[in-house]
């Protein structure tokens, strides 16, 4: 079936943004913004933006989970500072070791991210009382007002903050970028956890109308008078937020997994709208819950909350699907978004305080993991392997995507969440090219398959089809982005059914590297104009009448097509199958850039290149040679760990062979619902962590050492793991107990004779077992060049 689209628009009207916003660092940098996008140094910067919590982290872990996330194609980390961890008593601010804000964004600076404080003092995150301090309560004021008595305490918390941070602004040559203002005013609240039952009752949500601007207006005075000027500042747009105009940029996001929409009266979530194309700098069109107090036109649409992930709730027990975030991200992008956030990027471990637990009572007490793609023990999951490929495109085309306007096709405002039959594609365009994007997700339905799909996008001077060699088919699941009208150094990629991810260049060649989606062929159409001759290592070719190449390379392997020109360096396009996507790294040192292909993450480093193998004692990875660079000599100094190295006409593999440790647990079981787990004294020796992986059924999880919970997990059908290396101090080679409650399935009923007082009785099936308990080394492998 042939699916139309007309984009033969004029290109989008774009200017300066009245936003008096933006600012430059001592090397002369400038972040300056227009009405569509950032800039950096005048030109169009896309922000890729992944939240991650310091308190939330060992600060001994800090530095190589930042170059995760960075590795991961994050360029700006925003972090929230709650006030209750770090004043959980009046008076007695705690700023040390896993609070220290400072040598935080100290180290992202190092490692070259930008960074944003979420400053609050309402932060929510599903911390206790929403971040505010217990002591803040019973007092004569209101909390989240203009009261002058929480604004002296809130003056005190923002003070302190611009102390830790003095310094380490973009105008002093920081890293810190920007500052939200409070949290979802107006919008939503927390639960008081003051209270007895969990969900009745909420701090209040803020102030209304000019009262609520006014709010905000003292709050980035008081963060202006603490130091912290920045070139952004930010607040969260969703709601009824107030709005300061051009003084505050406002932020948004999206979630396709909503406990909070879930109750025991009604415990199956809706589909979202988050998979619909919408066209966010359209006035008249249909947006969502994106209804501004401004023109959409005036200001970027920009995120700061796109569901990376979610927290199981205990009415909620879902398990985010991987596809749903990146789908997240490409419909957010065709719908004029350059500027995406996740919340979480990276899960974390709620620490625990002197008064108590400080989790929101919906959430575990401990665990903060998110299911992020980047998880709470850092462990790097298959969304992150799905997002990569795309931030790296957004890092290497932001200048040509950026500018590019929206377009929906006929019909698309009638698509609604529910409807699995429609196929939902967009557009954008500058009326000569642009990128189609595909999706066929969405949360909570499941979608039919498209086949025998083929495009036709309208320009104002061709229409241009595809494709036209091969069959494509739509899977369920399934997002993509293809490109039409795509310069490659001068030649002109008519379409391909394959996404571009980046490119590098030597004196010899230019590479771009392109991503074939599963189970789609990679069918390239070149302009033929200046073309000598078309190879590939697999796949056919052939030439059109029109004299342009056709190239095809089948989707179950990757291929190098070269590209020989009259006068001009060669061109190389590097198709690559969904696995192989999936395990590339980018990294650039000192201005070059290195294409690596790795199935274990890694992380690069000053030094070289650190690997994190989860049980694997020997792996393999791949560098492409195509640079025009000397064969990398690469050494370790760690005991028992020996590289061997390959080479082909495009690549050098080395092989990694490292000292594989064996865990011996003693497992005694108690119940089917407890058993005690004993670890050896020895545990982590050897080894960078030690993921306890345990297969259950039931309904919360608990993790008890010498009568300490210390971990925690609400059962979604997912094992539970635990990073041991952060609970050393509470194991110390010990016992470990694991205990379940039951997971329950049927009715409850109140007997109504009960003596002393009421009495519930359960009818239906009752499940509390464990079933296996293993133990998986995590190898920290370190390798430099010389």
């Amino acid at each position: 079936m042939e699916y139309n689209i007309q984009a033969g628009v004029a290109p989008k009207d774009i200017y300066p943004a009245s936003l008096r916003l933006g600012g430059t660092n001592p090397q002369g940098d400038k972040i300056s913004f227009t009405n569509y996008y950032m800039e950096w140094n005048g030109k169009p910067y896309f922000a890729i933006c992944g939240e991650f919590h310091y308190s939330r982290y060992p600060e001994t872990e800090w530095e190589a989970e930042i170059r995760k996330m960075k590795m991961s194609g994050i360029n700006v980390l925003a972090t929230y500072i709650f006030w209750n961890h770090h004043e959980e008593t009046e008076g007695a601010f705690d700023w040390e070791g896993n609070r220290n804000l400072r040598q935080f964004v100290e180290l992202c600076g190092r490692v070259g991210l930008h960074v944003i404080l979420r400053i609050g003092p309402f932060c929510h995150g599903e911390v206790r009382n929403g971040g505010l301090p217990d002591w803040l309560f019973g007092r004569s004021f209101d909390v989240r007002s203009n009261d002058e008595g929480y604004l002296h305490y809130v003056r005190i918390l923002v003070n302190e903050i611009g102390r830790q941070a003095k310094g380490l602004m973009f105008k002093d040559g920081g890293p810190v970028i920007g500052v939200q203002l409070e949290n979802e005013f107006n919008a939503a609240a927390a639960l008081w956890e003051m209270t007895a039952k969990q969900g009745d009752e909420y701090l209040r949500g803020g102030m209304g109308g000019e009262a609520g601007a006014e709010h905000m207006r003292l709050l980035k005075q008081y963060a202006v008078e603490a130091g912290m000027v920045t070139p952004i500042y930010t607040s969260t747009g969703w709601g009824d937020a107030p709005f300061l105009e051009d003084e505050v940029l406002p932020l948004y996001g999206g979630y396709a997994y909503t406990p909070w929409s879930v109750s025991e009266q009604h415990p199956d979530q809706q589909a979202t709208q988050e998979y619909l194309f919408m066209n966010y700098h359209d006035e008249q069109a249909e947006t969502g819950e994106f209804h501004p107090p401004y023109a959409r036109t005036k200001y970027p649409f920009a995120c700061c909350e796109m569901g990376g992930g979610m927290q199981t709730w205990y009415l909620s027990r879902f398990q985010v699907e991987p596809e749903s975030v990146m789908a997240m991200s490409l419909m957010k992008i065709a719908g004029g978004c350059n500027f995406v956030g996740y919340y979480m990027f990276h899960g974390g471990t709620n620490p625990v305080g002197q008064t108590g637990y400080l989790n929101e009572s919906t959430t575990p007490r401990i665990t903060y993991d998110f299911q992020a793609p980047i998880g709470e023990f850092g462990q790097v999951r298959a969304s992150n392997h799905l997002l990569r490929p795309l931030h790296y495109f957004l890092h290497q085309f932001a200048e040509r995507l950026a500018p590019m306007a929206t377009v929906l096709p006929e019909g698309s405002a009638d698509i609604t969440p529910d409807d699995a039959h429609t196929l939902r594609y967009a557009v954008r365009t500058d009326g000569k090219s642009g990128f189609l994007f595909v999706n066929n997700y969405q949360d909570h339905i499941e979608m039919d398959t498209h086949e025998e799909v083929q495009f036709a996008v309208e320009l104002a001077g061709e229409t241009l089809r595809f494709p036209q060699k091969t069959s494509l088919t739509i899977r369920q699941k399934a997002s993509l982005m293809f490109p039409f009208n795509f310069a490659l150094d001068g030649l002109n990629l008519m379409y391909a059914t394959a996404q571009p991810v980046t490119a590098v260049a030597s004196e010899a060649a230019i590479t771009y590297f392109f991503a074939m989606p599963e189970g789609v062929d990679g069918e390239f159409k070149l302009a033929g104009q200046e073309i000598i001759s078309v190879d590939m290592d697999a796949g056919t070719a052939a030439v059109e009448a029109d004299g342009a190449y056709s190239v095809v390379i089948p989707h179950d392997r990757s291929a190098m097509i070269r590209i020989a020109r009259n006068g001009a360096k060669e061109v190389r396009i590097y198709a690559m199958n969904a696995q192989d996507a999936s395990a590339l790294w980018v990294m650039n040192n000192d201005g070059h850039t290195r294409i690596l292909f790795s199935e274990t993450p890694l992380v690069e480093t000053a030094e070289g290149i650190e690997f994190f193998s989860t049980g694997q004692g020997s792996f393999t990875f791949r560098e492409y040679r195509g640079q025009g660079q000397a064969a990398p000599r690469w050494s370790t100094a760690q005991t028992g760990c020996s590289i061997s190295e390959r080479h082909d006409e495009w690549f050098y593999s080395y092989d990694i062979e490292i000292p594989v440790k064996e865990i011996e647990l003693t497992i005694r079981r108690i119940h089917d619902h407890k058993m005690a787990v004993q670890v050896p004294a020895d545990l982590l020796k050897g080894v960078e962590e030690v993921l306890l992986k345990i297969d259950y059924t039931g309904n919360v999880g608990y993790a008890f050492s010498k009568g300490r919970l210390f971990h925690d997990h609400f059962y979604n059908g997912q094992p539970w793991e635990i990073g041991l290396s952060r609970f050393r101090h509470v194991v110390r080679g010990g016992e470990i107990i694991l205990e379940t409650t039951p997971l329950r399935k049927g009715i409850m009923t109140i007997v109504a004779d009960a003596a002393m007082a009421v009495e519930k009785q359960f009818t239906g099936e009752s499940t509390a077992v464990f079933h296996k308990v293993t133990a998986e080394p995590v190898y920290r492998v370190c390798l430099v060049s010389g």
